[in-house]
């Protein structure tokens, strides 16, 4: 696969990561989309010197860090900018987090492919695009109450999965 590919291949599988990571050390949710785009222009110009060996997401997660630093200092006047200190105990939170948040989205993965057809339909519906739940309520009749009852019997199926993958690979989530 050529280096472009790679990294485009990369980014979008990781590009929701980082704008999570962005988004849990910035309060306005206006700026984060403009704070990710600036990460990965900045990650697409230090490509060439990524090393292949390491783990993408990490590498992108610090120079989403920077970069949030840097738009802190730009808009240093701001009533609504974190403290250094809570960003670097955010920072720290994330390193100390991100291998169980990893393990998790594996799991998330792995317990939505057991889903039947059905249920992984409604769960892509519910999450994928807003206002989905209502339309099919009102394309198939089912009430929405009933729609929403079954999500809620899903998540507790995808959580039990979850915990119990998570278990049997000694990670806990506590």
């Amino acid at each position: 696969m050529d280096k472009t590919a790679e990294f485009v291949k990369l980014w979008t599988q990781y590009h929701r990561d980082v704008e999570r990571y962005v988004f849990s050390m910035h309060p306005r949710s206006s700026d984060v989309k403009e704070i990710v785009q600036e990460v990965s222009v900045r990650l697409w110009e230090k490509w060439e010197s990524y090393d292949q060996e390491r783990p993408f997401l990490p590498w992108a997660m610090r120079f989403a860090f920077l970069q949030v630093l840097k738009w802190r200092q730009s808009k240093a006047r701001d009533r609504l900018v974190f403290s250094d200190d809570l960003l670097d105990q955010i920072n720290a939170t994330n390193d100390y987090e991100e291998p169980l948040m990893e393990a998790r989205r594996k799991a998330l993965s792995s317990c939505l492919e057991k889903l039947d057809s059905d249920d992984r339909r409604l769960v892509e519906m519910r999450y994928g695009r807003h206002g989905a739940i209502k339309e099919e309520a009102s394309k198939t009749g089912v009430k929405m109450h009933k729609l929403y009852y079954a999500l809620e019997r899903i998540r507790i199926q995808l959580l039990n999965c979850i915990e119990l993958k998570l278990q049997r690979s000694g990670l806990t989530d506590v």
